[in-house]
């Protein structure tokens, strides 16, 4: 059976072969005669331009010959107003000419029909459209055509023929001159004759200006103040050459027969008949863009295309019932064992079926990225399971658009995808991972609801992260849930996110008791003012364990948001500081700003401006010596929601600070918008502003900024001298960091201050 579907579809393949070569041929076959037909035609209209031009011109030159000869028998004949009315009614019935002249071998008009006046007329042989043509026609004993120019007199384009009139000595005694319009005379002539308009119409002269353009319309006047472009010059030259060899330039203009050559140089090629006028040397040129034929062909060509699909539709129609049956049979039961019946996608019983694809002792590396869906639950609790299986449709829709080639995507169970790709960098798959997650958490609109979910994403490497399949997405499966813990973010694994996670659960529980079992305290670094005197403190929370010894903030205050303990453990803070402070101004006998950090959880719990106030009110400390440190992050991604909450904190004279300026995205239009008193330079830049320019000219620019915006700027983490100098020169306000005091608890800064600033 596998024989004979080798052999049906081998016969296929032939006969479609066969029908290919034979529409290429009756394709080509088809063109070739389509472009002969247009060529003969093109010629043939030539052809009919070329010899009426002939027969019209030669008809005005006997004209200007018998004209001539009359002014040369009788010099009288001009002032004769009989005879100049005679001539003025036979002008009226040749519409092409708009006057008669007589000019003087210098080049002077003398006079003209209809009475014109001839004093403001140009000289001949002083303008430069007719200094040639007339040096011509005094050597010439035929009509000669004069370029084709604007004629200021009469406000229009002419096209002049002039004829010498010679006396019996041969010497010119007159030169007659007719100014014909021009598209009265080519113009008339040519559209009588392609009255279609279904060719671009040029006549050249032997000096390669052109006499007439059935295009001059508008600003395409200005070709007849130009030459031929030299490459359709050169065009024509190598056609002749094509055809009769290397010429003479006398031989050239009695070739009087058509020509026709394919030029390519305009943005459409064209096809160009030429053929010479070998009396008047003029070249007359008709041009039909090849688009146009395209188009013709286009029209056949579609027809036999069609025919041609229908006949191979057939025929692959016939053999693909015959060969496929069986196999469609057996795709269907294999989809269905490794397909997801939900979504389409490939399930887990493909990967465990096919992970020998991707896992080899040749394999090459790829990555592993687990994507779990944020708050999808909650989708399923509050609308039901049939709305959030249809959301489960649409994710995979849009994950499938955006995976890249040679990827398999599964629906690992529940809201679980997994994605199997040939990226291994790290870089490519973080950025691919944010691809995913983007998507995913763009709406979505079922049945009229529109519905929000995140997505976090975990990663694992192959075979840098494990050699089997399980190994691999139990490490993506952990990288994931570090991911879950920031909601809409991308981890890689890591070896220490084990350790991580474990120490942070432990955090987590520990935290819990931290208040009650008396392991939290509160701690002030100093702040020094440019004159070196005392300014305040900020406060500081640590955190001593029993078991798991000295936490940073860095690490248990964002489980703290996590978990919902914010709330619990900044009051604690508050109130903390606020005794404590109480008890340092007393014990000192001065007053002093005290900086307090909020978290965002904090500053954006629904009563904590009332709490903060209140408590301020209750502990009778003044809001001029509180300064609150916020930072730029919260203001960025909630200053819709924070802004009220400044305000009515700022009413009661509290200062306000945005901490670690510079590490996030702010802008100049929301610092002024913000009730804002005070920026923190971050450490990050004050660490590496002696040794790195862009660092010191990121500091010098914050402080900058905070000048112009009246702002004071607090430069922390000072450890050195040069530092202290380097930001004193550039203008900040107030230090703070190791080089003055490290963070102490209340009863060492009441020695440090008295010792230091009131010994």
């Amino acid at each position: 059976m596998a024989l004979l579907k080798k052999n049906l579809w081998s016969i296929f393949y032939i006969l479609t072969t066969c029908l290919t070569l034979y529409f290429a041929y009756v394709s080509y076959a088809q063109w070739q005669r389509l472009f002969g037909n247009a060529q003969n035609s093109q010629e043939n209209t030539l052809r009919l331009i070329a010899n009426s031009t002939q027969a019209l011109y030669r008809t005005n030159e006997i004209m200007l010959d018998i004209l001539g000869h009359r002014f040369l028998e009788d010099a009288s004949y001009q002032d004769n107003q009989s005879a100049m009315d005679i001539l003025d009614a036979a002008l009226e019935g040749s519409p092409a000419i708009i006057s008669i002249a007589l000019v003087d071998p210098q080049g002077n008009m003398l006079f003209a029909t209809n009475n014109l006046d001839v004093s403001n007329f140009p000289n001949l042989l002083e303008q430069p459209q007719s200094r040639e043509s007339f040096i011509e026609v005094m050597n010439s004993d035929t009509m000669v055509f004069g370029r084709t120019y604007f004629f200021e007199p009469f406000q229009d384009w002419i096209v002049p023929i002039r004829k010498a009139i010679r006396n019996p000595d041969g010497s010119v005694y007159r030169v007659i001159t007719a100014a014909l319009r021009l598209d009265d005379s080519f113009g008339h002539l040519v559209k009588n004759i392609d009255q279609e308009n279904r060719y671009l119409s040029l006549i050249v002269r032997d000096d390669m200006y052109v006499q007439y353009a059935s295009d001059s319309q508008g600003n395409e006047f200005s070709r007849y103040q130009q030459l031929l472009p030299t490459n359709k010059q050169q065009a024509m030259i190598t056609a002749i050459e094509r055809l009769h060899g290397n010429i003479q330039e006398d031989a050239f203009w009695r070739l009087d027969q058509p020509l026709s050559f394919v030029y390519t140089s305009e943005k459409s090629p064209q096809l160009i008949s030429f053929q010479n006028n070998t009396v008047y040397k003029l070249r007359f040129m008709l041009m039909t863009p090849l688009d146009a034929l395209w188009k013709d062909f286009a029209k056949l060509f579609s027809a036999h295309f069609l025919i041609f699909l229908s006949v191979v539709g057939v025929l692959y129609a016939l053999f693909r019932i015959i060969a496929t049956a069986e196999a469609k049979r057996n795709a269907d039961l294999l989809h269905q064992a490794t397909h997801d019946q939900l979504t389409g996608l490939l399930n887990r019983s493909y990967l465990n079926k096919n992970v020998h694809y991707w896992i080899h002792p040749q394999a090459s590396p790829f990555g592993l990225l687990y994507l779990d869906l944020d708050n999808f639950k909650n989708i399923n609790d509050s609308f039901g399971h049939h709305l959030g299986d249809m959301l489960l449709q649409e994710l995979a829709k849009r994950l499938h658009a955006v995976s890249p080639k040679e990827t398999a995507l599964l629906r690992h169970g529940g809201d679980e995808f997994i994605l199997l790709s040939s990226i291994h960098d790290d870089s490519e798959l973080v950025d691919l991972a944010n691809t995913l997650i983007e998507t995913a958490s763009k709406p979505y609109l079922i049945n009229s609801m529109r519905l929000n979910v995140g997505a976090s994403v975990g990663i694992a490497k192959y075979p840098e992260h494990g050699e089997c399949i399980d190994d691999l997405l139990r490490a993506a499966d952990i990288a994931m849930y570090e991911s879950k813990r920031l909601k809409n973010s991308v981890h890689l694994f890591q070896d220490t996110m084990q350790e991580n996670y474990l120490r942070n659960v432990n955090i987590e529980q520990a935290l819990r008791g931290a208040i009650e079992n008396h392991e939290l305290h509160m701690v002030y670094q100093p702040q020094v003012s440019t004159d070196g005197s005392f300014y305040g403190v900020e406060a500081l929370i640590r955190w001593t364990n029993p078991r798991l010894g000295s936490i940073p903030p860095d690490a248990f205050i964002p489980i703290a948001e996590e978990s919902g303990q914010m709330p619990t453990l900044g009051r604690y803070i508050i109130e903390t500081t606020f005794a404590d402070i109480q008890q340092i101004q007393h014990s000192l006998g001065i007053s002093f700003s005290t900086s307090i950090n909020l978290s965002a959880r904090q500053l954006l719990e629904p009563d904590f401006a009332t709490y903060f106030i209140n408590k301020m009110q209750q502990e009778n400390i003044e809001g001029v010596w509180l300064t609150l440190e916020i930072t730029e992050s919260l203001l960025i991604e909630d200053t819709s929601s924070v802004l009220p909450l400044l305000h009515a904190i700022k009413n009661k004279g509290v200062q306000l600070s945005m901490d670690d300026f510079g590490t996030g995205y702010s802008s100049l239009s929301m610092l002024r918008m913000l009730p804002i008193d005070e920026l923190k330079i971050d450490k990050s830049f004050i660490d590496a502003a002696l040794t790195s320019k862009n660092a010191q000219q990121m500091a010098q620019s914050i402080v900058t900024i905070g000048k112009n915006l009246e702002m004071d700027v607090v430069a922390e983490g000072i450890e050195t001298k040069e530092q202290l100098e380097m930001l004193t020169r550039f203008g900040c306000d107030r230090f703070q960091g190791y080089y003055f005091a490290r963070p102490m608890d209340k009863d060492a800064l009441i020695r440090y201050v008295k010792g230091t600033f009131f010994p």
